[in-house]
């Protein structure tokens, strides 16, 4: 798999728009997982997606390679986010996202349980900082080293590695 990857990598760079179509499908869950983290509602992820896709298409000829090409398109996911999540603090407008307010409606017996440990875990993660929340995704969630993060979110590996100890000490019901 890493070298068809590494042929569309190549071909994308190259201006080859249908492999770095390839490239985003191959890529998208995890990035989507760093979005979510930031911007917590469906209709924001899908809108910090649809711009930070634009943005590496755009930029695609820039790319110089220094950084895996996943990494790139995490940092862009990742700046997006953030942009996206501050423009939506200066509005004051807050979404509501209809189909998690009313999820587990109908649901019987286990799956009302899997449901409430969902919204439990969902309402734990959204007390944390965003950028605890996004840090605690990238290393836990998503299998990155602390190195790898912090290239990602442009911050120190001591700030990614305080970021996701005070995460974790939130999650366990201690103060950061």
């Amino acid at each position: 798999m890493a070298i068809a990857v590494e042929k569309l990598e190549r071909e994308a760079r190259a201006g080859d728009a249908q492999a770095f179509g390839a490239l985003i499908r191959h890529f998208d869950q995890d990035l989507r997982g760093v979005a979510w983290a930031v911007v917590r509602t469906a209709h924001g992820t899908d809108d910090v997606m649809q711009a930070a896709y634009e943005k590496a298409f755009r930029a695609i000829g820039s790319f110089d390679g220094r950084a895996a090409f996943k990494t790139w398109l995490h940092t862009i996911v990742h700046r997006t986010a953030i942009d996206h999540l501050r423009y939506e603090n200066r509005r004051r407008h807050e979404e509501i996202d209809e189909a998690d307010r009313h999820r587990g409606a109908g649901a019987t017996g286990g799956e009302q349980a899997g449901v409430h440990d969902r919204m439990e875990l969902t309402a734990l993660l959204d007390e944390l900082d965003p950028d605890q929340r996004v840090a605690l995704m990238l290393t836990t969630g998503l299998g990155y080293s602390y190195d790898e993060a912090a290239e990602i979110l442009g911050e120190a590996r001591g700030t990614v590695a305080s970021r996701v100890n005070r995460a974790r000490k939130r999650l366990r019901g201690g103060r950061p």
